[in-house]
């Protein structure tokens, strides 16, 4: 069976949140930070392990998605990536202006629970709220369209996987969850959307049918090669923003 391994990209982005209530986090977001880079470099080396060494590196469209993809492909010592524009993740941006400027309190809160800040109760409810936002939006038309799109982006892959064996896929957390949803009917897409780690590995299997290919999911958010442990005994490899 042919494999694509999707990639969410490295950690990205952590001042966005400054200016979020006036349309700035997706151009505020689209960087990777120093960490970032760190989580990219471990997820090729951790797929060189797998035997992917050589194998073709598609990614999305945005800064981050390509710096990831860069790193990953140089572990693998891959041809250069490809873009597929299919893999562009969700503008959060659109959704989280208005949430943000309802109550301009919710970015700092938003921002200190991304970053383990506040206590667990705490936490729990800004997630609440975001996350009520986020379903207002996957309601409409637009997630709609964005299902589509990424349909098609993951039939391309499939074909790649099909030729070479194998492809990596470097995206966001939107495309990866919704790829892991199609493959687990009646599972929320927002259930998986949150989980979905920087840097993390979701395995998808391929075969070929008369229908065209056939997906089916192996693993989910792995990131065990994000485990490397600090002097303090923290995992500072392991981020969600």
């Amino acid at each position: 069976m042919a494999e694509i391994y999707l990639v969410r990209h490295g950690q990205a982005g952590q001042n966005a949140l400054t200016n979020a209530h006036e349309g700035d986090f997706e151009n505020d977001y689209d960087n990777l930070s120093d960490l970032g880079r760190r989580q990219a470099v471990v997820a090729g080396r951790s797929l060189v392990t797998r035997g992917q060494t050589g194998t073709p590196v598609i990614h999305g469209p945005l800064n981050r998605q390509r710096d990831t993809a860069a790193a990953i492909a140089a572990e693998l010592s891959s041809e250069p990536p490809t873009i597929d524009d299919a893999w562009r993740e969700i503008r959060f941006g659109d959704m989280l202006a208005p949430w943000l400027r309802d109550d301009p309190q919710r970015a700092g809160q938003l921002a200190q629970a991304w970053k383990g800040q506040l206590a667990p109760a705490e936490t729990a409810a800004v997630n609440r709220q975001l996350l009520t936002a986020i379903s207002q939006w996957s309601d409409g038309e637009e997630f709609a369209a964005f299902r589509e799109t990424v349909r098609a982006g993951l039939d391309r892959a499939a074909q790649v996987a099909l030729e070479k064996g194998s492809v990596v896929v470097v995206s966001s957390g939107g495309p990866i969850s919704l790829c892991a949803t199609e493959t687990l009917p009646g599972t929320p897409w927002m259930t998986l959307l949150r989980t979905i780690a920087n840097a993390s590995v979701t395995v998808l299997g391929v075969k070929d049918s008369d229908h065209g290919p056939q997906v089916s999911l192996r693993s989910l958010n792995e990131f065990a090669h994000l485990d490397e442990p600090a002097d303090d005994g923290s995992h500072p490899l392991r981020t969600l923003g």
